[in-house]
């Protein structure tokens, strides 16, 4: 109950240093959008005949979700640094405060707020032309994939920071998730892969969480591919947060 309670804390401190400084998303919101919006300029119109795309922006929309949580979720290892330079985490080491807390509270934190980033980039989907076959109820479900996702890419961040005390290294852990768009079908299906590329993008957990939102938009409810969606996002938590606790263990010997 006391970790509950303490993350809970940390969770509101770390929401609070997002409102009082809201200017740190707009690049979290523009990029995605700038991205999405050049993209499906540049290739909506022949998506159709290249690779039997018809509603390319719906296609390109999911992208643009991961690449807004990617960046949000960076925020978590930004803020740990902070809090470490500023001997703020040091002073929480001498409190009762569970150590899992710590890390806790700001991955929370990190879900809510990649949660609220994903709305905005859906609105500006539908704007565009994206629709969502799946109603109120997908949009729900994208929401609560993006932020469940947020939740374990911060993982990343949160890990180089709890290494290393560096914010330069911890804006690193954003550049991670660049290898992983790109090796999966984030511009084109994977069947029109090559036989190499394919295979990597066949491995990679963000083809299957890509593919998953995109159902949501296009197709309606293909649970396979939901469900797929869902184990592939708990599979990369489990190794991130693997990762983030061997840190935490280091940094608090």
């Amino acid at each position: 109950m006391r970790v509950l309670t303490t993350s809970y804390y940390l969770m509101i401190r770390a929401l609070r240093e997002s409102v009082r400084q809201p200017t740190l998303e707009l690049p979290n919101i523009f990029i995605p959008i700038f991205f999405f919006l050049i993209t499906v300029g540049a290739i909506g119109s022949v998506a159709g005949r290249a690779f039997g795309v018809t509603n390319y922006a719906g296609f390109q929309m999911p992208v643009a979700v991961l690449q807004a949580v990617a960046g949000g979720a960076g925020s978590a290892g930004l803020g740990m640094v902070t809090d470490i330079e500023r001997g703020y985490f040091q002073k929480l080491l001498l409190t009762p405060a569970p150590r899992l807390s710590l890390v806790l509270g700001r991955f929370v934190a990190d879900g809510i707020r990649v949660m609220a980033l994903t709305a905005i980039i859906l609105c500006v989907g539908a704007l565009a032309g994206s629709g969502m076959a799946t109603g109120a109820v997908g949009v729900v479900t994208l929401i609560l994939l993006a932020g469940a996702f947020g939740l374990a890419y911060a993982g990343i961040g949160m890990t180089i920071a709890l290494l290393t005390g560096s914010t330069k290294a911890s804006q690193a852990g954003f550049l991670v998730f660049f290898p992983l768009l790109f090796l999966s079908p984030a511009f084109a299906p994977k069947e029109f892969f090559s036989g190499w590329l394919k295979l990597l993008a066949t491995f990679n957990p963000v083809t299957y969480i890509l593919e998953g939102m995109r159902t949501v938009v296009l197709d309606g409810w293909s649970w396979r591919q939901v469900i797929e969606a869902a184990g592939s996002i708990a599979g990369f938590a489990v190794f991130t947060w693997t990762l983030t606790l061997w840190a935490l263990s280091r940094r608090v010997r």
